[in-house]
This record gives C-alpha cells, sequence and structure tokens, in this order.
C-alpha cells in the first residue's frame, strides 16, 4: 500500500519522536514528566513510609506567618523546585539534582542566593518583612495532615544576608 521509503521515513520519525526528547533529557538532566531520568518508581511507598513537607515561615518580632500563601505557585510545585533544585538531595548521587558531590561553600552560596531573591520576592510583591525565614519539615500522612511538631532545618536571616543551618547551630 505504501512505498518502503515512506514505511522507513515513519519508523524513523517515530523513532526520532520518542528517543530525541529523553536524550535531551538525559544530557541536560531536566527532571520534567514525562521526560525525566528520575525514578519515578525507584521505591515503593506504603503505609508506613515517612512523608515529610517543607515549610517556609517568616519571622517578624516573634510573630511567625506561614509563607505557603505567598509562593507564587502551587505548593507541591515550589517545594519541589526547592528541593531539587536549591537544597538538594540528600543522596550522594541522586537523579533529581546534578550536584553528586559539592563542597559547603556551594551549598551555602545556593541557599543564600535562593533566600535572597525569595526574600527580595516577598517584599516587592508581597510587601513583607522579616527577621528570618525559617525553614522547617514536618511529618505528614498520606492526605497531607501533620503527624508530628515541625522541626527547623535551618533559617535565613535577612539582615546578615545568610542561610544558617540547624545543623551549623547544633555542633
Amino acid at each position: 500500500m505504501f512505498p518502503e521509503k515512506i514505511k522507513t521515513a515513519y519508523k524513523y520519525f517515530i523513532f526520532a519522536l520518542v528517543l530525541l526528547p529523553n536524550v535531551f533529557v538525559m544530557v541536560f538532566g531536566i527532571e520534567s514528566f514525562p521526560y525525566t531520568c528520575a525514578p519515578m518508581f525507584g521505591h515503593y511507598i506504603d503505609s508506613n513510609t515517612n512523608l515529610y513537607l517543607l515549610k517556609f515561615e517568616g519571622v517578624k518580632d516573634s510573630i511567625a506567618t506561614n509563607l505557603t500563601d505567598y509562593y507564587g505557585k502551587p505548593d507541591e510545585f515550589f517545594i519541589r523546585h526547592f528541593f531539587s533544585k536549591v537544597y538538594g538531595s540528600a543522596e550522594d548521587i541522586s537523579p533529581f539534582t546534578d550536584k553528586l558531590s559539592e563542597n559547603p561553600e556551594a551549598f551555602q552560596n545556593r541557599m543564600d542566593e535562593f533566600f535572597n531573591g525569595f526574600n527580595k520576592n516577598m517584599l516587592d510583591k508581597h510587601n513583607l518583612s522579616f527577621d528570618k525565614i525559617v525553614l522547617r519539615t514536618v511529618k505528614v500522612n498520606h492526605n497531607r495532615e501533620p503527624q508530628s511538631e515541625s522541626k527547623i532545618i535551618g533559617y535565613f536571616d535577612t539582615k546578615t544576608k545568610s542561610y544558617v543551618s540547624a545543623y551549623q547551630t547544633s555542633k
């Protein structure tokens, strides 16, 4: 029915349509569904799996403000971006990041840069200023309902324009 050249061209067109975006993702390390180098089903999550949320909180004169409503995008997207592109993975080698082994200075610079921009956005777009911006984690269930008190991971001091890890302060 179709000439052999058309069948061959069609076959290569389909190969290119499927493979080229994946090759692009592998080369540039972009993690975005459906083209991702991340193991989407890399581990099983059941009812016993611990789940956590990251939360940002602005503190001014000892009064805390939950900043979830000020992210500028849905909570899940903002936190996913922050964790995968800014904070980084707890794993030495992670498909979510290109930071295979980094020194503490690189982490500090990345956190300072992010929080300086975040703080500027809070002031420019929402007219909110804080003494510090606290990064917290809280254990949640599968419905994202808190199951424990939140814990401070670190905070950004807006006066010194520097991120301070809770790990650094506990030493």
